[in-house]
Parts: C-alpha cells; sequence; structure tokens
C-alpha cells in the first residue's frame, strides 16, 4: 500500500461506513455511525486507512448482491488486513456466503446492527467472528437510534417503522426486515424534537412499510394519528413521507397531510404492475383501477405533488398485453418520475419458483418504461417553469457563486446565491429547465434562520 495512503499512528480509531440500499438501510448507517462515534471511533478522513469498514448491504435485487461483493473484494484489495463488517439485509439472507469472502472478519444481520458496541468489544479480542445473525422471525421491539445527527446536513431521515407483513411473491425484504414494528409517537415526537434543535429543516419520515405504522403498538394507532400528535410540536419546519403502499394511504391520510404544517407534498407508491392478473400473482391487494383512482385523488388534494412510482416488468406470466396495460396506466397518469425495476428472482420466494419472461424482453421493457418516465420527468419540469416555490438550500453547485437545493415536490433546483443561504427555505421562482434540475431566481426568504417551530412554517404552495 502506498505510504502516503497510511494514517499516523494517534490513540484514535478510524471507521468507513459504506451503504447499500433504500433510505431505511440510510437510516441505520446514520444510527450505525452513532454509534461507532460514542464508542471512540472517528470517520476517516478520504485520504486515511481506517482501522474498520463497515458495509451496509441490500438484497432486493440480485444486482444489489452483486454490488455488495464487488465492494467488498474491492476494499479487501485496497484495505489489506483491515477488518471488514457487513451487516443489513444481504448478511441477514446469506451470511455465510458473504463471510467466506476475503477480508470479511465479521457478519452482523439487522437485529444485531443495534447491537453493534457488544461485538466491538470483541474486535480486540478475536481475529474472526462467527456470523451473528438472529431469525427476523420473532424481531423485538424496533431497535432505533433516536435522531441520528449527521453534522453539516439539512435534511435528516427518521425511521419510525420497520418490517413488513404484505408477503407479496416476489419480495424477500419481509424475510430479512422480520414483522412489522413502530416507534411509540412519544418517542417519534422527542427524535424530531431533537432533530429541529439541531437545525435541520426538513425531516423525511421512514420505514420499511410506513404506511403500517403503529398496528402492532398498544394501543393500536396509525400513520394519520401521528400526524395528529406531533403536528403542534417542534420539529423542523419541513415534513416529507418516503414511499407508502397504494391500500395504504387512505382518505384519513391524505386530509391530515392536508392540515400538516410544512407537509411537503411528495408521494413514491409502488405501483408494480398495472396489470390485473399480474398485481394478483405478485400478492398486491389492489387493482389497477383502484391505483387511478388513488392518484386521481392525491393529483386533486396535491395538484402540483411530485409523484414517483416503482414499476416491476418481466414479472413470471407477464404477457405483452400485461406490459402494455401498465404502460398505458402509467402514461395516463400525473406522475413525474419512475424507478423500474426487471424482475429479479429472489432465492426463497414463490416467484423464483416461477417460468421467468426471458430475460432480453424483460431488459427490452424495462427500457420502454424508463423512457416514458424520463419524457414524465421533462414534462413536469417544463411544467414549473413560472411557478414559485419553496427550495431548502442544500448548499453550493458546481457552477462558481450558485446554490443547490431541493424543493417541497423533489425537484432538484439550482439558482445564483450566497453560501450564508445553506440550509434556509427561499421561495424561488423557476425559469429555465436544464436536465433534470430547474434553474431558478431567489424572490424571498419564507423563514427566519432560527425558525424552527412548525406551527410558523408555511404550507408549501407547491
Amino acid at each position: 500500500m502506498p505510504t502516503e495512503n497510511r494514517k499516523p499512528k494517534t490513540e484514535n480509531r478510524l471507521f468507513r461506513l459504506i451503504t447499500f440500499g433504500c433510505k431505511v438501510n440510510q437510516c441505520d448507517s446514520a444510527g450505525l455511525a452513532q454509534e461507532l462515534a460514542a464508542q471512540g471511533w472517528q470517520a476517516a478522513p478520504q485520504d486515511a486507512t481506517p482501522d474498520l469498514i463497515l458495509v451496509n448491504t441490500c438484497t432486493v435485487t440480485a444486482r444489489a448482491d452483486q454490488q455488495a461483493r464487488q465492494a467488498l473484494r474491492r476494499l479487501a484489495r485496497e484495505h489489506p488486513g483491515v477488518p471488514l463488517w457487513v451487516t443489513g439485509c444481504y448478511a441477514q439472507r446469506a451470511a455465510a456466503e458473504l463471510a467466506a469472502l476475503p477480508g470479511v472478519q465479521a457478519v452482523l444481520g439487522n437485529q444485531e446492527k443495534s447491537r453493534l458496541a457488544v461485538y466491538l468489544a470483541k474486535l480486540q479480542e478475536e481475529k474472526q467472528l462467527q456470523p451473528q445473525v438472529d431469525s427476523q422471525a420473532a424481531a423485538a421491539a424496533l431497535p432505533i437510534w433516536p435522531g441520528p445527527i449527521s453534522p453539516g446536513h439539512t435534511r435528516a431521515r427518521l425511521k419510525i417503522q420497520d418490517g413488513c407483513e404484505h408477503h407479496c411473491t416476489y419480495c424477500i425484504v419481509p424475510q430479512v426486515r422480520g414483522p412489522r414494528r413502530s416507534l411509540p409517537p412519544g418517542e417519534v415526537a422527542a427524535a424530531l424534537e431533537q432533530l429541529a434543535a439541531a437545525g435541520y429543516q426538513e425531516v423525511v419520515l421512514t420505514g420499511v412499510n410506513l404506511g403500517q405504522y403503529g398496528r402492532d403498538l398498544t394501543p393500536p394507532t396509525n400513520l394519520a394519528a401521528l400526524l395528529v400528535a406531533i403536528r403542534c410540536r417542534t420539529r423542523p419546519p419541513r415534513l416529507r413521507l418516503s414511499s407508502l403502499e397504494p391500500q395504504e394511504v387512505t382518505a384519513a391520510l391524505l386530509q391530515e397531510l392536508a392540515a400538516t404544517p410544512g407537509f411537503c407534498p411528495h408521494f413514491h407508491l409502488p405501483l408494480q404492475s398495472g396489470a390485473a392478473p399480474v398485481l394478483a400473482a405478485m400478492g398486491r391487494d389492489y387493482t389497477p383501477r383502484e391505483f387511478r383512482n388513488l392518484v386521481q385523488e392525491i393529483n386533486r388534494n396535491f395538484p402540483n405533488a411530485g409523484l414517483g412510482l416503482d414499476v416491476l416488468v418481466g414479472f413470471p406470466g407477464e404477457t405483452p398485453a400485461d406490459f402494455e396495460a401498465t404502460r398505458s396506466l402509467v402514461e395516463s397518469l400525473p406522475v413525474t418520475y419512475l424507478h423500474v425495476f426487471p424482475f429479479s428472482p429472489r432465492p426463497g420466494t414463490p416467484a423464483a419458483l416461477m417460468a421467468r419472461v426471458p430475460a432480453r424482453e424483460a431488459q427490452e421493457r424495462a427500457k420502454i418504461m424508463r423512457e416514458l418516465g424520463q419524457n414524465k420527468r421533462r414534462k413536469f419540469l417544463e411544467a414549473q417553469l413560472g411557478k414559485t416555490g419553496e427550495v431548502l438550500v442544500e448548499g453550493a453547485a458546481t457552477e462558481s457563486g450558485w446554490l443547490q437545493g431541493l424543493s417541497a415536490n423533489y425537484l432538484r433546483v439550482q439558482f445564483p446565491g450566497e453560501l450564508s443561504l445553506k440550509n434556509r427555505i427561499l421561495t424561488v421562482r423557476f425559469r429555465e429547465v436544464q436536465g433534470d434540475m430547474l434553474i431558478g431566481e431567489v424572490m424571498e426568504s419564507v423563514q427566519e434562520e432560527d425558525n424552527i417551530h412548525p406551527t410558523t412554517a408555511k404550507n408549501s404552495p407547491l
């Protein structure tokens, strides 16, 4: 290894944390980093050799598995002798497979993430830890690090729910994440207050199946009731929700979202297919007509909302007519972007045993849907021209003297401005489309720098 990459010997132990996958995994990684810091570890500078590398994996597709393996092999080559620890959903599903890779010292399942300190204590004692992976079938209370803080960031993610009990025929998530668990409303409110005190201007409430929030608690509750409970509590001015299952977006939830100060009108829904026979084979308990009605209802309540969809093409048994039904449905809806996935068989799921659509055909269908998604996004961007919206300034853009930020309805925006405006919510008029972003100009500030109470945060005009 080149001498310049070696860190000087100090008492500080350095770690590097690499994350794959969803927003829930990103929340977990923030918590892992917080736990490492509590144990006296520091994040390694880019040019320093860490004492520990922790990789938080995803296993939702075969591609996600491949990316994790490639990263681990590369890290073993680049940092010979540095312990590699692996956690996350791939670790939960195939611990022995990962433990056999070069340089891997420990494999921790999803429940073990919250017991990281216990395993860190063993790092000095054992050169090789046996894989530590408990079954997720009866996972205990939701392991969560309250209000993970990332210095310098303007937006925070707070995991308030984990686990899923839908058991779609293609999905491995219930096996690796376990049953649904929720953070009690009082703890959610306390974490939001902590994030507000730390200066965050936006928080994203996230979960593996966010719409099932509260059903496991005693007494049971739901996401709409949580919004009522936190409405008058101190929290960051902007509130955003991560992905919601279509059947769990109720009229009551939409009503509470519309009444929530600072709610960002941005929805992400996993459609998966627009063909009724395919939805039934997937184990999805809604119809294309019900999905269409839901999107139309969202559009009525939030006319300029960002609306993203997950679409899974090439599912076993999907005919050309089924695919055309999906394409036609998506084309007819006010969608702003798509996440498109070709079917990827997951070991241990019913769909893995079904006869597959030829890979070339699935890839061609994915290409068609991605092009449709790009067209939809372009039209939505163009529809913003001349409008104003609230933009949270996240930092400097690549262009000197320019800033970049995120609109309430989930669009990337760049505009001229001083870096002192970072972490402010500004009114910006959108003037031009460049690629996948909007170019705008600042009109006025819509909040004071120290304003962190929801009752004084304006609802977005978007």
